[in-house]
């Protein structure tokens, strides 16, 4: 009975242990059939991934580069130092999509705008008036007029200065006032001078803190004097360079417009051709050119007594005492001559009388 009993004990714990050893194998194979089943998903979606890429890149050729960069990057970026994990570790991502274009690169594109127009109007004084008046509703301002006036026409010169974003707008006004309008508008892109002056301030910045704090250690004086000269250099230098962005700053807010506008008068230019003027129109030519002429002459004359008026006050002045010397000395030699010839005529007589006192003896 004890055998017995000893042997299904023993059946029984190697039932069990059978059992156990066959849940743990089938754990293990599921395991390895998930896994299994998971590299075959990978591998199938990295080929189609792979497939597909081509197709992709085919479509996305022109489309923007993506540049990866991590916060930690960015700030080192902003102070100027680069920075690496101490983990290894990359840390949050951030995608900064570089689109290619200025406002991606920090800055937008420096344009100044200048046109130059001829208005032609019918009615000068009325056209005067509405270009005021666009010019107000515009927001833009004179900076310039002039006003002349000829035998043929008569307009008036303008310079206009007008925020960019007003420009076309301001050129469409002027436009409906004088529909036989010229214009030539230019763009000068100085976008490249602009980026070449913010990189030049940046370095002598950045050379002024240097000598700044070079002077601050400094100890000998000959050295502080030198780094003063240094420092009022760079600080000239950044000056102009400052002056010269503050230029082109105020050029791109704001455009020029030069304006010539002209009325065309009833009277025919005075140079017009001689063949289409009748006689009386040719004779009032002759008598003006030559009315113009005779002007032109004494003009010149009177401009000349002019400049030569101190010349003759001194040649007066030395002149005048000369002229009197030498009359009173010309007057002094002609009673000399006088009394030479009285005096030879006298003695003339005598010698005769005597000639004839001998003759007679």
């Amino acid at each position: 009975m004890g055998v017995k009993k000893w042997g299904q004990k023993v059946s029984l714990l190697l039932a069990v242990c059978m059992l156990i050893g066959s849940l743990v194998a089938g754990c293990s194979s599921s395991k390895n059939d998930a896994g299994s089943f998971s590299e075959q998903k990978m591998s199938s979606n990295s080929g189609a991934m792979a497939k597909e890429a081509p197709r992709a890149e085919s479509q996305n050729a022109a489309a923007p580069a993506v540049q990866v960069h991590t916060t930690s990057d960015l700030k080192a970026a902003e102070s100027g130092t680069a920075q690496t994990p101490a983990d290894g570790k990359d840390a949050t991502m951030t995608v900064m999509p570089a689109l290619g274009s200025d406002e991606a690169a920090g800055f937008n594109r420096k344009l100044i705008y200048r046109a130059n127009l001829v208005m032609p109007v019918d009615d000068y004084g009325k056209a005067q008036t509405a270009i005021r008046d666009l010019v107000t509703l515009s927001g833009a301002y004179i900076l310039q007029f002039s006003e002349n006036a000829n035998t043929g026409e008569r307009g008036g010169t303008y310079t206009i200065k007008v925020a960019a974003n007003g420009f076309v707008s301001l050129l469409d006004g002027l436009e409906k006032i004088s529909p036989s309008l010229q214009r030539n508008v230019q763009g000068q892109d100085v976008t490249e001078e602009y980026v070449d002056l913010s990189s030049r301030l940046k370095a002598k910045q950045l050379v002024e803190t240097r000598l700044l704090g070079f002077m601050e250690k400094a100890s000998k004086t000959d050295d502080l004097l030198a780094f003063s000269n240094e420092l009022s250099k760079v600080q000239e230098a950044i000056e102009q360079i400052k002056g010269r962005m503050r230029y082109l700053d105020q050029n791109v807010a704001y455009s020029t417009i030069e304006i010539r506008m002209y009325q065309q008068t009833d009277k025919k230019p005075f140079l017009s051709d001689p063949s289409k003027l009748s006689l009386n129109e040719r004779i009032e030519k002759a008598w003006n050119s030559s009315l113009n002429v005779l002007v032109a002459v004494l003009q010149g004359i009177l401009v000349f007594l002019a400049a030569a008026f101190p010349i003759l006050v001194i040649a007066l002045l030395i002149g005048i005492p000369i002229w009197v010397y030498r009359r009173k000395r010309n007057k002094q030699l002609a009673a000399m001559r006088n009394q030479l010839k009285e005096q030879n005529a006298s003695l003339n007589s005598l010698e005769d009388e005597k000639q004839g006192t001998i003759d007679a003896e």
